[in-house]
């Protein structure tokens, strides 16, 4: 039978600095209401040593919007101080080449930024005009600084068929090179995105339909691409596997909310434990998680596939569950 290793620690975490964000997604996992306050700076600093105290190797500066925080380049000096390994995910509209010269001061390589689709389509998603080109204004000067960048672009029912549009919009700008990759996310029954889900949901054969594109656009633009959450690779031809990064949460990786929570993700649902109460070693090797790793929430199948890919997505099935099989797993125990 399949099992999960238990590991000392996560060796990387999303850290949601900050709640707030200057977008307004329709889909963001996050709270339906944008009512939500910076931390205060110790507070940070305090999370940041409780993951220097579990010997966290990468903190990926996460949001809401990393770069709304208004004090977010002491976060990653003070971070990069303690001998930390960081990246960051954004949605590149507050990013400038002073923003970039600060990171790479402190280490940073790379980092993604969010587009969702070209710019009406990226625009009608987050809901602020100006948005699309502040965020490619904002990949440019990341780019043009020798940051390897990802564009993440999370699949909307609005979106899925215009990412041909969006990369030859880059491509056109230049904004497409050697340190740029593309990857696709799926869109998560949570927060804004359980509103109106079974309207907006993508269905199986549209996300299946994306692996021949990634194909084909890294062929094209000589790029690196990938589907960025996990998905049953027993759904998916052999030929697209290399294309299906998986997931670790609950082993190598999780997430930390801005209050300290500790998730397996930033879209699961519930908590393990808050690392401001409990040290987060000790979360990781708790109960909750040990019994996540026990995959007894699978079906048999998973559970006994000698090519064990994990199973998909735990977070992609609307419901309260922390953890539970991926939404299109049905189809893989029946065919």
């Amino acid at each position: 039978m399949n099992r999960l290793r238990t590991t000392r620690s996560p060796f990387s975490v999303n850290y949601e600095v900050t709640p707030v964000c200057n977008l307004k997604c329709v889909f963001c996992f996050a709270e339906s209401q944008c009512k939500l306050k910076h931390p205060e700076l110790p507070h940070v600093f305090r999370i940041i040593d409780e993951l220097v105290k579990a010997q966290v190797f990468e903190i990926r500066l996460f949001g809401g919007e990393f770069f709304c925080y208004p004090q977010w380049k002491e976060v990653a000096e003070y971070a990069f101080q303690k001998g930390m390994f960081l990246s960051f995910v954004s949605n590149g509209t507050l990013i400038t080449p002073e923003s970039v010269s600060t990171l790479i001061a402190c280490g940073v390589k790379g980092g993604a930024i969010s587009i969702h689709g070209p710019e009406d389509v990226h625009e009608m998603i987050t809901q602020i005009p100006g948005s699309y080109k502040k965020a490619l204004t904002g990949l440019k000067a990341c780019l043009d600084g020798g940051l390897s960048i990802t564009v993440l672009t999370t699949v909307t029912q609005t979106g899925k068929n215009r990412i041909p549009e969006l990369l030859a919009d880059l491509d056109s700008k230049g904004l497409i090179r050697k340190n740029s990759s593309y990857v696709i996310s799926r869109l998560s029954p949570y927060g804004r995105g359980k509103e109106d889900w079974e309207n907006n949901k993508i269905s199986l054969a549209e996300y299946l339909s994306l692996f021949p594109l990634l194909a084909k656009i890294s062929t094209s633009y000589g790029i690196e691409t990938a589907f960025g959450d996990a998905f049953p690779e027993c759904l998916v031809p052999k030929e697209y596997h290399q294309l299906i990064q998986g997931c670790w949460q609950g082993t190598g990786f999780g997430h930390v909310s801005a209050n300290g929570d500790v998730r397996g993700c930033a879209t699961a649902s519930g908590k393990y434990g808050n690392l401001l109460e409990t040290p987060l070693e000790k979360i990781w090797q708790g109960k909750k998680l040990k019994e996540f790793r026990k995959l007894d929430w699978l079906p048999d199948g998973c559970k006994k596939c000698k090519d064990f890919c994990g199973g998909g997505c735990s977070a992609s099935r609307p419901g309260e569950l922390m953890y539970s099989p991926d939404e299109f797993l049905e189809v893989s125990c029946e065919n």
